[in-house]
């Protein structure tokens, strides 16, 4: 049978060639006009193979062969339905088979033997309904459906504005921070740490500016340690003699200083009752040489202003003193007014403010406290330590030695 089948589909004249050529006796088939143009031995039209009920023709202009042997006409579906392969040849392609556009439903509408080729309905932008980069698609046909595929997939997470994971989360998990840098700013807020910031990785200041303290460091991050003199302008007091004594605070190397507020002088200046030097002694070194006779003296004259300083302080607080003599008052009041140990120790071997020998406890309450402090000093000799304990334990100055 499929040696026929093969045969009779053959044009007219290729087999009145090959019959010739083959030497057959005689034209196995007839030509005339009132013949059928059947293709082999007449058959009853009943297929013995494989139960067509209808036999291939021939056109008798052309000599094509216009059906086939299953009885169809061999340019539409087969008369039974069938849409299948053809029945005769088993071809997905053939007449059996009617071509139309691919759809994507698991077939194949285009008879080329492949189910859904081409993509059909795919190719199209889509949301996947995923979160961040995974929602972007593209419709694709897959086991006979269209579905929405990512076009990216799930990744790990960048520094880049992006939900890279696809958990729903823009640059979750600080990606790419946390390392310490630079942030090129001064001060404290020099050392940083990475941190992800609108896609960027960017270098924050763990210390931010604040208002500057006196610690030597830049706390304001203007490139200045302690600039402002932060802590400092308050009033204090130096510890130190004289007039070296008031201060102001300031911050000097990242700490509160009370700085004096006027340096020592060079020397006294007599009659202003100050110790300009800062040694601890008022006025000292001016000794009264310009006064007519001594501080200690009462020879019953009065005093000339402006030859001591401590004769000005007394004559200011007791006027009598300059206008009319300097009595026992005036000399007293050089301890009291001035508080100069010039004259104190009278009623002793020596005055205070003189070395020599050891004085008597009694003989004048300054020697008694001086002596409290320093035994020595009445048991064996008033040496310079003995003088020098005048100003700490009597509170009073002796001149300065000439």
């Amino acid at each position: 049978m499929d040696y026929w089948l093969r045969i009779r589909k053959l044009p007219l004249a290729l087999l009145l060639l090959t019959g010739c050529a083959g030497g057959e006796p005689s034209n196995p088939f007839s030509t005339s006009a009132s013949a059928s143009n059947t293709f082999g031995p007449g058959d009853s039209g009943t297929d013995t193979s494989g139960g067509d009920s209808g036999q291939g023709t021939i056109d008798p202009d052309t000599g094509v062969m216009t059906g086939n042997n299953d009885g169809t006409s061999g340019t539409g579906p087969d008369p039974t339905g069938d849409s299948g392969p053809d029945p005769d040849t088993g071809d997905s392609t053939g007449p059996g088979c009617v071509p139309s556009e691919e759809t994507c439903d698991g077939t194949d509408e285009d008879c080329d033997g492949v189910e859904d080729n081409g993509n059909p309905g795919g190719g199209m932008a889509c949301d996947t309904g995923m979160d961040g980069e995974c929602s972007a698609g593209q419709t694709a046909c897959l086991a006979g459906a269209v579905s929405c595929e990512p076009i990216n997939v799930a990744s790990v997470e960048v520094c880049d504005n992006l939900d890279n994971d696809c958990n729903g989360v823009v640059d979750d998990g600080d990606p790419g921070g946390g390392a310490p840098c630079d942030t090129g700013m001064l001060g404290v807020c020099s050392a940083g740490v990475n941190e992800c910031q609108g896609g960027a990785i960017i270098c924050e200041p763990n210390t931010l500016p604040s208002a500057e303290v006196c610690n030597n460091i830049d706390d304001n991050c203007d490139g200045i340690p302690d600039d402002g003199n932060p802590g400092g302008g308050g009033a204090c007091l130096t510890g130190m003699p004289g007039i070296c004594d008031p201060g102001t605070n300031a911050c000097v190397g990242g700490a509160i200083v009370c700085q004096q507020n006027v340096p020592a002088a060079a020397a006294e200046t007599c009659g202003n009752g100050l110790d300009d030097d800062c040694n601890g002694m008022a006025d000292d070194g001016c000794g009264g040489g310009n006064c007519p006779f001594s501080l200690c003296d009462s020879p019953g004259i009065p005093q000339v202003a402006g030859c001591d300083p401590c004769v000005d302080q007394v004559c200011t607080v007791d006027p009598f003193c300059c206008s009319n003599q300097w009595d026992s008052l005036c000399v007293g009041q050089v301890e009291t007014v001035c508080m100069r140990a010039d004259c104190v120790g009278a009623g002793c071997a020596h005055l205070v403010c003189d070395q020599g020998v050891a004085l008597v406890v009694g003989c004048d309450p300054c020697v008694d406290l001086v002596c409290a402090a320093d035994p020595f000093c009445c048991s064996n000799s008033w040496d310079g330590l003995c003088v020098g304990g005048v100003p700490t334990q009597c509170m009073l100055n002796c001149p300065a030695a000439p």
